[in-house]
């Protein structure tokens, strides 16, 4: 399918904002694809260029990314969560997978723990492990790594200085992160992929999803980095095809 050609664009109606997003009508599974933080819907060029016609996919724009609204609220990952519960609500989607980027893997992770109904979660170099962030804390690394993630974020996408700021200060909440009790709720099936040389998220934070997860699967793209959905698209969308048949 061609991202330009391929897809219907819409907005739906939640109480914290509109959500835009981009369809392609298909007749086998269906698919949400959730991106990374300061990223859009337009990650998935690349992507979706090897996914089956057929099949049935959702590009979201997280709430305060892209053309979605961008409220001042304060944007705790469960904020997202509750956005795109209400978006699927919203557009009558329902018994369908996630596909999570790193933010959006968080975001499809806490969601598969809150809510029943999905058939499948896929966690792609995902963000928000607990261990992840008490590693910085503990190295005394809190307040560079937010400066230094605040200053990419601001210097892509045109993204919102409001939004980032609260993204990159609710995300210290320790309420938000995937730890075991969190990770143990999730009863859907899960992949877990990831870049064998990702230097954002360490690979061998997979182990923690892994095992947190019960029943998981999971797939390493050999040389891919954080985001094996555009360096690796064709495997990736492989793993995608398997995955959902």
């Amino acid at each position: 399918m061609d991202y330009d050609n391929d897809f219907d664009e819409g907005y739906a109606s939640t109480s914290l904002g509109n959500i835009y997003y981009k369809y392609h009508k298909g007749a086998a599974q269906r698919v949400i694809f959730l991106h990374g933080v300061g990223a859009s819907s337009r990650v998935w060029k690349r992507l979706v260029g090897f996914l089956p016609d057929s099949t049935d996919v959702y590009l979201v724009d997280l709430l305060g990314h892209g053309k979605s609204d961008k409220p001042h609220i304060t944007y705790h990952i469960d904020t997202q969560v509750q956005a795109v519960h209400e978006f699927l609500d919203s557009s009558g989607v329902s018994n369908c997978y996630l596909f999570g980027h790193s933010y959006g893997g968080w975001i499809a992770a806490r969601y598969a723990a809150e809510y029943e109904g999905l058939r499948g979660i896929m966690l792609e170099d995902a963000a928000g492990i607990k261990e992840y962030f008490t590693d910085i804390i503990d190295r005394g690394d809190e307040d560079r790594y937010k400066a230094s993630m605040l200053k990419v974020l601001l210097e892509i996408n045109g993204n919102d200085r409001y939004v980032m700021e609260s993204i990159m200060n609710a995300d210290a909440e320790t309420s938000g992160w995937l730890d075991s009790a969190v990770l143990s709720k999730i009863k859907c099936k899960c992949m877990i992929i990831w870049g064998s040389d990702d230097k954002v998220v360490d690979i061998s934070y997979s182990d923690i999803l892994k095992s947190g997860i019960k029943g998981s699967s999971f797939r390493m793209i050999d040389g891919a980095g954080h985001d094996p959905h555009y360096t690796n698209p064709e495997e990736v969308a492989s793993i995608i095809a398997d995955f959902v048949e």
